[in-house]
Parts: C-alpha cells; structure tokens; sequence
C-alpha cells in the first residue's frame, strides 16, 4: 500500500511541474528550462508508474526519482519563485519517502485471471502512452509555442500586449501572406461561430458539438465589428451554457487593416513588409503567475488545451493566408 502511495504523489509531482515548467520557459534560455523540465517531469512520471508495476520501470524507480529530484532542484533553483520554492520540501520528502522502501518488489499474488492481465496490460500500454505523450509535448512546446515566428516578432510590442504587461504565460503564431493587408482584413474580421468560422477543420469541431461552417467567400455584412462585441467561439447555451449564454471573446481593441484585439484570445496583427506581401502575427499573453490553482490546472493546459489551441490556430492562419492569396491574379 505504502508503494502504491507513494507511486500516486510521484506521478502528481510530475504532473505539477506543468506550472513550473511554463513559468521557467517565459524566463529565457528555452533549451536550458525546457531540458530541465522535461528530464524532471518524465522522471517522476516513470518513477511513480514504476512503483505501481509497470514493467522495465519497476526495478529502475529509484534512479528515476533521483534524477527527478536533480532535474527538478536545478529548475527551481535557477528559475526561482517562493510558491514554487516548496516544490523543493517536496522533491526531497519524496525522495527520502522512496529511498526508505526496499529495494526488492512485493511478493508475487496469485496469478491473475485473463480479464484482469488484460486490464493489466492495457493500463502498462497507457502509462508508456502517457509517457511519451509528455517527451513529446514538454519538448516541442517552445516550437508550437512561436510557430512561424522570429526572434524579433516575438521581442516587439503589439497591440494588445497592455492586456499581459507582465505576461509569463506567451504564444506567438505567424505567417506570411502574399497578399496587401487590405485584401487580409476583410477574412479575419468576419471571424466568429455565427459569421465565417474559423477556416480550420469543420470535422473537428462538429464532433465536439460545435455548429460552424467555414466561409470561402467575403460577405459584406460580416464586415463591421465594433468594440464590446463578443466574436462568437460557439453557438447559443453551447453545453447547456457551461461556458456562458454566448461564448466568445470581447473586442477590446480594433483598427480596420491593422489589428484586432480579442480578450482571452489575444491580438491579430497585420504587419506590412512591402506593397504585395503581409505577416500576420497571433499572439496571446497572460500573466502565468503560479498559484495553487495554476499547479492544479497546468496539467490540463499543458497536455489538452494548448495542443489543441495550436492544430485550430494554426489551421485558422493558414486558411486566411489561403484565402486572401486566392484572390491575386
């Protein structure tokens, strides 16, 4: 039981790193903080999946939570902050809890029936899942995080950075469009569930329960937004109105042929580079100062949200960037 235990606060150390990890990668020196913060993570994941009996990480769970702790220790050493200073009390109560057990497995139960070794196999085929879904997302994220950005695009001010004047929390997405801004802003401003969509994948959000249908053409009473005007991100009491009676963003800022500025979403911004050819810049900030409540829900923005946030953006600027070229002779 006590193995079991202490296998459950492993894997939820590692989970609680997703805070820490996106507070340090706003530091700078991504390379240094993303490899700290994956080793840590996946570390403690192994380790805690480990001492709940999944195969070739049982017999390897100490150095696992031991490379876990060093990882762990560099990151909070390096990127300080006191809330996530008691990550350290935990690193090394947990390591002390692991290094206390016996080295040698539990006694072998009686073998188990074909349903339960197949559940068996299915939650070990789940946790080297798991595994490798987190490599993956920890160390790509400072790629889907500045997709077809540059270093300088990324250091400029924008319309909209008011809205994270400390921001932690940072995405930035770009593309080139060959195309003036002028023939661009008619696409994105009819953006919105009950205007043109969201020119990315209608499956996909028509099997979350979301009515939207892309528009291929410029509709000339799509075309006036006005500031408070909520672009609509689903249709009416979507779920039963979880997300509020009309889900969406406010507009908080707008200047046609040049920028909009949704709350919660964050800013789209069109910067000429010469007569025929534009960026589009999609940035979002946020403050992502830890908390209690970060620690908790990282973990599902990490993982979920924000993989999901990349495949719709980006699908959303590339849609525009093939409409708006599709109109130059």
């Amino acid at each position: 039981m006590k193995r079991v235990t202490i296998g459950v606060l492993l894997v939820l150390h590692g989970l609680a790193h997703a805070a820490a990890g996106i507070w340090a990668s706003s530091m700078g020196r991504p390379w240094l903080s993303t490899g700290l913060w994956g080793a840590a993570t996946v570390s403690f994941l192994a380790a805690g999946f480990g001492m709940l009996g999944v195969p070739r990480l049982g017999a390897r769970w100490r150095v696992l939570t031991l490379n876990g702790v060093i990882a762990s220790l560099l990151l909070l050493a390096i990127y300080r902050h006191p809330l996530l200073s008691t990550g350290i009390l935990i690193d090394l109560a947990l390591l002390a809890a692991a290094l206390r057990l016996p080295i040698t497995a539990p006694p072998p139960r009686a073998a188990p029936g074909r349903l339960r070794r197949a559940l068996s196999r299915t939650g070990h085929a789940l946790a080297w899942g798991a595994l490798i879904y987190t490599a993956i997302v920890v160390g790509a994220r400072p790629w889907l995080t500045t997709w077809g950005t540059t270093r300088v695009e990324r250091a400029a001010r924008v319309p909209g950075d008011w809205l994270g004047p400390r921001a932690h929390y940072r995405i930035d997405h770009a593309v080139t469009i060959n195309a003036r801004a002028d023939a661009i802003w008619p696409w994105l401003i009819q953006i919105g569930q009950d205007r043109a969509g969201f020119y990315g994948y209608d499956p996909l959000e028509h099997l979350f329960g979301g009515d939207i249908h892309n528009a291929d053409r410029i509709v000339p009473e799509w075309q006036h937004r006005e500031i408070g005007e909520i672009v609509r991100g689903e249709q009416l009491v979507y779920l039963g109105g979880l997300l509020g009676r009309e889900p969406g963003w406010p507009i908080v800022a707008i200047e046609p042929n040049r920028y909009l500025v949704l709350d919660n979403w964050g800013a789209f911004v069109l910067e000429p580079i010469d007569s025929t050819t534009t960026r589009l810049l999609a940035r979002s900030r946020g403050e992502g100062y830890p908390t209690p409540l970060s620690i908790v829900v990282a973990p599902i923005g990490l993982f979920v949200v924000e993989p999901t946030h990349f495949v719709m953006q980006r699908a959303m600027l590339l849609g525009i960037k093939e409409r708006a070229e599709r109109g130059i002779p």
